[in-house]
């Protein structure tokens, strides 16, 4: 019984970090979808992102005995003004060029970890890490030599900065385990939204019917839903092995906008994506099989 409830819980993580990297993998489509500009469409997506989170709290009871300084604090505050940037930063990336560019950046984001990880925490980097990072990132240089204009080469700064950011809070949130992260993605999403409506000098424009609904799809498929998803199936799975299928998100991003946009992203693109893919994916299935027999040796 103890080893089919064990392989029940481990299918259900599975399951969930799945649907979690589908519904990630959806921002390109939503971000061609919607006719709106890169500030209004964070802005509305910050403020349902923000909302859905509060009704999550509310739900779960956490706003009854909810403190600010005890769930946030100043070290939540800095967390989520860094991932309010990141989340800026990734719609802004995908308006400006093409999707697989930005996933293929994006691709990087555990080598960031480790890099950020090792600076503020000393954790060790292996030498198998550091060729899969330099490899890594030769995939990143070939697709960034496919920049045809100043819209890809600001798009993928910007996706440089967005995947830093991600890393960066996915660091903290390790090194502040006492924080309460759904608190701190809504404040994230708040400080966004804020952050865009005040950079509208002309207030904030409001959608129409049919852009509000794709507006609030928009924000539970790639900010409240993924995120709970992935952080409720990530429990009953290795880090390694949540973080190797999260890894689908970068093959279904551009593949969602090919098939309804067709939008075909260029050869040193496609090059670049397949080189930073294999070497991410690489490296994390290695570290999971590494950890699975260390674990049977025990």
């Amino acid at each position: 019984m103890p080893l089919i409830k064990t392989l029940s819980r481990h299918t259900l993580g599975l399951i969930m970090v799945c649907l979690s990297a589908i519904l990630w993998s959806s921002a390109g489509f939503f971000v061609r979808m919607i006719d709106m500009n890169t500030w209004a469409m964070v802005a509305w997506r910050s403020l349902f992102a923000f909302l859905s989170l509060i009704l999550l709290l509310a739900w779960g009871g956490y706003l009854r005995r909810f403190s600010f300084r005890n769930d946030v604090g100043l070290k939540g505050l800095i967390t989520a003004a860094v991932m309010a940037i990141s989340m800026f930063c990734y719609v802004a990336a995908l308006k400006l060029t093409s999707v697989a560019g930005v996933m293929t950046v994006y691709a990087t984001i555990p080598f960031f970890a480790m890099g950020l990880g090792w600076l503020i925490q000393s954790k060790k980097i292996t030498k198998r890490a550091l060729i899969s990072a330099a490899v890594s990132l030769v995939g990143v240089v070939v697709m960034a030599a496919s920049a045809s204009g100043s819209g890809d080469t600001a798009g993928n700064a910007l996706a440089l900065i967005m995947t830093a950011g991600f890393a960066a809070s996915i660091v903290m949130s390790g090194k502040w385990p006492e924080m309460n992260l759904p608190a701190v993605t809504a404040l994230a999403c708040a400080l966004c939204g804020v952050f865009c409506f005040a950079m509208m000098p002309q207030g904030l424009p409001v959608p129409g019917t049919h852009d509000i609904l794709w507006l609030i799809a928009f924000a539970l498929s790639t900010q409240s839903m993924s995120y709970l998803l992935f952080m409720a199936g990530s429990r009953h799975l290795d880090p390694a092995e949540a973080s190797l299928i999260a890894q689908a998100d970068i093959v279904l991003g551009p593949m969602w906008v090919w098939v309804f946009f067709s939008e075909l992203p260029a050869n040193n693109t496609l090059l670049g994506g397949a080189i930073t893919f294999v070497a991410v994916t690489g490296y994390l299935a290695g570290e999971y099989y590494l950890k699975r027999n260390s674990a049977r040796k025990n």
